[in-house]
């Protein structure tokens, strides 16, 4: 009776230590996509500086953000008709590829370039480990899976960040570059080796006009939002960008409704609690700009502190995601209705922390900035275990590729959104006088007070439309397991 019910739940059976492989592979992907992160993030500056292009830090951030946010629908829907393997393997070779490439590049227009291939590709395969961990493990297992990659993630950000800065400061700047690509190309290797590539039978049809309408949405949209606070939300240019999105958004709409194998299957969003689990992964990530950005700025410019402080913010959270995401799933597997317990603490030890946060003078106490940002460690240890899990149970087989990619993907648009809602906030603040103290600490307090409503907005959602969700669906399973 185990042995059967295990081949029921699991997609993609495999032997043990095949299927202990392709989880490395996946755990390796993870690693090398923080750390490029994390790697770029930290030697922005010494690269456009080595080409004396310093004037492009916002564009090249733009590119980055443009390619992953583009190709991660994209990629999900194209795993689903070319397999799974295949999505991981030749989106990563191009990566490495790129990568590579991209450390002896010595021209902005080549930097540029390679840079948004490589966020295209990261954006095809971003979303396959967490896809391959819900096929290849019994459904109990996929909340510590999905730990796993989530304390990979913090790993490979926060030591990626490090080496990276190191291997700079040593002159090995090429080094640094090329490091994200070790762990990737092992990822490769494992999963190309010991997973079978799955895929639709029969004649494969691409939904090309699909994905036209949809990269003019985003490169339409996005772009006006990043640029939109730099030179005016009125100026013609944003304006005519937010039109043609809105344009290009109907036009997919209609485009996927007809279409014989639609990139987004529209029936997706006729599932309301898959909508409800969108909106709460979109809620509990919302608060991570405001973190990155705006809480040094506090420590610094508010309280006065040096600016190695400010950079050891994070220090006690990260430890806590490199820990907890594991336990935790461990914890979320045992229960259906743990799942969103989880996104309770998901939402409230973000939008708590933000609240408190929203106080801050230049009395305040450095530490509470440490406490309140561990606590969001937390937060983000019970998000990664508990909505993907939760939206995968939720959705047909079918669609698990392309739902599982739009959960990451609306991860990435709440990230862009919080943006620039946050500089909105702050600017508005600061606009009389950019140096005064006191109007930076208005700022800084606006911005912690939007994040704080969004987080607990989310923390209402969980509590009002989840948990009956959940709860209906334990009741079902318990149903299912007493008549088998």
């Amino acid at each position: 009776m185990s042995k059967e019910r295990t081949q029921q739940t699991v997609a993609i059976p495999l032997p043990k230590a095949k299927k202990n492989l392709v989880q490395i592979g996946c755990i390796c992907i993870m690693l090398s996509v923080a750390m490029y992160g994390l790697v770029f993030s930290t030697l922005t500056a010494p690269i456009l500086e080595s080409v004396d292009a310093m004037g492009y830090v916002g564009l090249f951030s733009i590119f980055a953000a443009l390619g992953i946010s583009i190709m991660t629908p994209i990629g999900g829907k194209l795993g689903d008709l070319i397999g799974r393997r295949n999505i991981v393997v030749i989106p990563g070779i191009i990566c490495i590829v790129c990568g590579v490439a991209f450390a002896f590049a010595r021209s902005l227009v080549a930097l540029m370039s390679l840079r948004l291939l490589i966020s295209l590709a990261q954006g095809a395969f971003t979303a396959a480990p967490y896809i391959i961990m819900g096929l290849i493990n019994e459904r109990k297992d996929v909340p510590k899976a999905m730990g796993m990659l989530a304390a990979s993630v913090a790993v490979g950000g926060f030591g990626g960040s490090i080496i990276a800065g190191i291997l700079t400061d040593m002159n090995m700047l090429t080094v640094a570059i090329i490091m994200p690509a070790a762990p990737l190309l092992i990822g490769i290797i494992l999963i190309g080796i010991n997973m079978p590539n799955q895929k639709r039978e029969g004649k494969v049809t691409i939904d090309v006009p699909g994905i036209i309408a949809l990269v003019v949405t985003l490169c339409a949209i996005l772009l006006s939002l990043n640029f939109g606070s730099s030179i005016g939300w009125g100026h013609p240019t944003i304006i005519a960008g937010f039109v043609l999105g809105i344009v290009a958004f109907y036009a997919l709409i209609k485009i996927e409704s007809k279409a014989k194998e639609p990139l987004i299957p529209l029936t997706l969003f006729k599932n309301k609690n898959y909508i409800v689990l969108l909106a709460v992964g979109f809620a509990a990530y919302f608060y991570q700009n405001a973190m990155n950005v705006y809480a040094p700025i506090g420590a610094m410019q508010i309280m006065g502190k040096s600016a190695s402080v400010a950079g050891a913010l994070q220090m006690p959270r990260t430890i806590l995601t490199i820990i907890i995401p594991i336990i935790a799933g461990t914890w979320v597997g045992k229960k259906t209705s743990n799942m969103w317990k989880a996104m309770v603490g998901a939402t409230a030890l973000t939008g708590i922390p933000m609240l408190v946060m929203g106080f801050t003078t230049p009395a305040t106490s450095i530490v509470i900035y440490f406490v309140a940002l561990a606590f969001t460690g937390i937060a983000e240890s019970f998000r990664s275990v508990s909505i993907t899990p939760a939206a995968q149970l939720i959705l047909d087989p079918q669609d698990i590729g392309i739902g599982t990619s739009f959960v990451n993907f609306f991860n990435s648009l709440s990230g862009t959104i919080a943006a620039t809602v946050f500089a909105v906030a702050y600017n508005m603040n600061t606009a009389a006088d950019p140096t005064n103290v006191e109007l930076i600490q208005n700022g800084v307090n606006a911005v912690f007070w939007v994040a704080a409503i969004v987080g607990l907005v989310g923390l209402a959602i969980v509590i009002l439309f989840v948990r009956p969700q959940m709860s209906d669906k334990k009741e079902s399973t318990d149903h299912t397991e007493k008549t088998a």
